[in-house]
């Protein structure tokens, strides 16, 4: 006897009902009136990246007294599968016994929500499917011959008898899916969904599908991009590869149990988990000097899914940050003075046309003072700010009229005669322990129409992509990796525009950089390799992969 969904047991149960905007103005009173009138009972959450239609001004509005719809806001697009990720997660921590997802278009009809709640008293997982017997779909021509080979595809290759794997109407048991290891974090676009089943099936959840009449949107544009197909193929062989090697096991992910440092949301998941290759020197200060080897440690590196900061998690920073940047002494780095000085000459030239005439400059973390050295013989009148009094202690013997605050920054700025009309800060701001308080901070000291330039890692492109875990800056010293489109984020939320994003070119040895790829390797391979470095010439090269950026900002 098949079992009747009754609205009453619907009532029992927290649900949570949840979609992502991205202009979708015309389609949220709708919706919402749809969901409420079907599942009076439930929560809605949704997800708005910053639509400049004002959705999120609306669905504001709306919650001002509507206390059944609960708003989070993203500052830009940040990919249909993390918000997805986000009302697993907020399901999760809310304690809900029951989630639907669903598209905020008006193509899913939300009278069948019924439907997959009566269809959740019996499964773990319920998705809506265009393509079973007694589904149907406003798509027709290219559009819909493509979709139903690509579910077709799916099915056959990944061995699960679903007609379909790329709608997002579904429903989830939270308890069972608390249980799921999220290890499909770094897929964050459309195909999230067929990718999301496969692990979902993996970790045992039992699956059923209801037909559903899927809709052409009411209102506004698509927004699947083209290459998201192309992306979907690759998942799709990717996964089926994956499937006939014997003894695979997926890259396992979690969520965090922590705070993002800059948008404060509770939305983490890990990238990589920490791993200790030999014994740790995480307390040693040897370990956050500037010509560090300490590459084989790696911290615990997680992504917040609200606003795109890549972080080591607040409770896993050092305590004691302070004292061991002060600690700091770096000998070796006064073997490379030349190579430095290349570097600093090659990033004042990169940043003199955005430069105003010579008049105060503030760096902040000015270490053994050489870009400061640079600087002057331009006739800037300069100031630097060092935590470590072994550099300070260096660059004031080298130049006694120079102008050094030995001290933290935080500590240091509360005595400086600002405003500057220029502040530099180069490879830093991915060592402190709150990156926007520290752009905050140096916009206060900043002059209106000054310069903030400085030079940090993006993770975003090819070269720590390639790379994953063994990306040289991957080290414990490093809090923080950018993309630059948080670092634009950061920036205007504190009265800089940014204006120039440009690479950022270091000069090495070629003896420093087979060190630096000796100590990148397992711990036990440092001691045969190091002994073959004094067979490396000390020939100069310039470094440009990409990796690390120049970033210029105007305070507006």
């Amino acid at each position: 006897m098949t079992s009747q969904y009754s609205p009453i047991a619907e009532q029992s149960k927290k649900t949570l009902v949840f979609f992502a905007t991205y202009n979708e103005l015309g389609n949220i009173k709708s919706l919402l009136e749809g969901i409420w009138r079907h599942c009076p009972t439930a929560d809605v959450l949704v997800v708005d990246d910053h639509s400049p239609d004002g959705t999120g001004k609306l669905l504001d509005e709306i919650a001002s007294t509507e206390g059944r719809l609960k708003i989070i806001h993203r500052p830009r697009k940040l990919g249909l599968g993390s918000a997805h990720f986000i009302a697993m997660f907020y399901a999760i921590e809310q304690a809900y016994d029951l989630l639907v997802t669903m598209d905020a278009d008006l193509s899913h009809d939300p009278a069948d929500i019924s439907r997959i709640l009566e269809k959740l008293e019996q499964n773990d997982f319920v998705i809506g499917s265009r393509y079973m017997p007694g589904g149907s779909c406003d798509y027709s021509g290219y559009r819909k011959q493509l979709s139903l080979a690509a579910n077709a595809a799916a099915r056959i290759l990944t061995g699960i008898s679903l007609h379909e794997f790329t709608t997002s109407f579904r429903g989830f048991k939270v308890e069972p899916l608390s249980k799921v290891k999220f290890n499909w974090v770094g897929n964050f676009g459309y195909s999230f969904f067929l990718e999301s089943i496969v692990r979902l099936h993996a970790a045992g959840l039992t699956i059923q599908e209801i037909p559903i009449h899927f809709y052409n949107r009411h209102s506004g544009n698509s927004k699947i991009p083209t290459f998201e197909i192309f992306r979907g193929a690759y998942k799709l062989s990717a996964l089926t590869f994956s499937r006939y090697i014997s003894g695979h096991q997926s890259k396992q992910s979690q969520f965090v149990a922590d705070a993002c440092t800059h948008c404060g949301g509770h939305y983490l998941y890990e990238i990589y988990p920490p791993s200790v290759d030999g014994v740790s020197d995480s307390l040693d200060s040897n370990v956050y000097k500037c010509s560090s080897m300490a590459h084989a440690n790696k911290p615990q590196v997680a992504k917040c899914l609200q606003c795109g900061l890549v972080q080591v998690p607040k409770t896993k920073h050092p305590k004691d940050l302070d004292v061991l940047y002060g600690n700091v002494v770096d000998s070796q780095y006064l073997e490379n003075l030349q190579v430095k000085e290349k570097t600093f000459g090659f990033a004042f030239e990169k940043l003199a046309p955005y430069l105003p005439k010579p008049g105060t400059l503030l760096e902040i973390g000015s270490y053994c003072g050489l870009f400061l050295k640079h600087a002057k013989q331009f006739g800037w009148k300069c100031t630097g700010i060092e935590p470590s009094q072994w550099a300070a202690q260096y660059c004031l013997a080298q130049d006694p009229q120079v102008t050094i605050l030995n001290a933290p920054f935080q500590i240091a700025k509360e005595s400086l005669k600002s405003p500057f009309d220029v502040i530099v800060s180069w490879d830093v701001i991915e060592h402190v322990d709150d990156p926007s308080a520290f752009i905050q901070d140096a916009a206060s000291l900043l002059k209106q129409d000054g310069i903030f330039a400085f030079s940090t890692m993006d993770i975003h492109s090819w070269f720590p992509k390639l790379m994953g875990r063994r990306w040289p800056w991957m080290m414990e010293m490093h809090l923080y990796y950018f993309t630059p489109e948080v670092l634009e984020d950061m920036l205007k939320e504190h009265g800089l525009t940014l204006i120039h994003v440009d690479k950022y070119r270091h000069y090495a040895s070629l003896k420093y950089l087979y060190k630096k790829l000796v100590y990148a390797l397992p711990h036990f391979c440092h001691r045969p390799f190091s002994s073959l470095d004094k067979l490396i010439p000390e020939t100069i090269i310039p470094v440009t992969l990409g990796d690390i950026k120049l970033f210029v900002a105007k305070k507006i």
